[in-house]
């Protein structure tokens, strides 16, 4: 009986280490490895993977990237994690603005928050165009 129980408490114990080491040290996803921005199929995004005043939520290993197109060819990018409560936000081509969908911040083209309840801006991603893709790296 005893035997039984100490087999028991081991795997429970030996679960919530696992679980503590697994946040700790997150697996990496091969989907991004680079700072080559990738849609949501995993493929590296082209220069036409947008059209003009588009926006679309790519990843590589900054994390999420909401990247716009702009009219002069310029594209913009920003940590496309609302800094309220982390959701993803997305461009809206109407407004022109950044929204949150959970619970309505509005940030503008370089991330300044224009309506709470986010208080802190969205994080200026610098986008390169090159011959393999759109490439996403931190504003120096």
């Amino acid at each position: 009986m005893n035997v039984l129980l100490g087999v028991g408490m081991l795997g429970t114990v030996s679960g919530f280490l696992g679980t503590f080491l697994a946040y700790l040290w997150p697996l990496r996803s091969g989907a991004a490895t680079s700072d080559l921005l990738r849609g949501s199929a995993g493929e590296p995004l082209s220069l036409d993977a947008l059209a003009i005043n588009e926006g679309i939520v790519a990843r590589n290993d900054l994390g999420k990237i909401l990247i716009v197109r702009r009219p002069n060819d310029e594209f913009i990018g920003l940590q496309a994690t609302c800094t309220h409560l982390g959701c993803t936000v997305a461009w809206n081509q109407d407004s022109e603005q950044v929204e949150c969908p959970c619970h309505g911040a509005r940030y503008n083209m370089i991330g300044e928050v224009l309506r709470g309840p986010a208080k802190l801006p969205l994080d200026r991603v610098e986008i390169i165009v090159d011959e393999a893709g759109l490439r996403g790296r931190p504003l120096s």
